[in-house]
């Protein structure tokens, strides 16, 4: 983001034109705002398989038959539809030559 788009921000917030995301957040339940966060692991996972496949330029079904699965999975893994396991992890990478590596940070 550049320095411009923080200012017009900052003065959109200011004007009353943007409400702040902490503020917004803040005033769910706290079981919508779990939904939230678990709904953001799979869409991040999601955008990192997407990221992933585009880069090799291989189409959904090209991945799919790789990891002797059907198209439609790998379609909603990108979705954030699907929960991603440790064996749908490893399958991805098995299939595109990489290497799955965890961290806690």
């Amino acid at each position: 983001m550049t320095q411009i788009d923080e200012k017009r921000i900052k003065k959109a917030i200011k004007e009353g034109k943007l409400l702040e995301w902490d503020k917004i957040f803040a005033s769910y339940p706290k079981s919508r705002q779990k939904r939230i966060r678990e709904g953001a692991r799979h869409i991040m996972a999601a955008m990192e398989v997407r990221r992933l496949r585009k880069s090799l330029k291989l189409s959904q079904a090209e991945l799919a038959h790789k990891m002797d699965v059907k198209r439609e999975f790998v379609s909603r893994i990108e979705g954030g539809e699907q929960n991603i396991t440790l064996d749908t992890l490893y399958k991805i990478a098995e299939a595109t030559g990489r290497q799955v590596h965890l961290s806690f940070k």
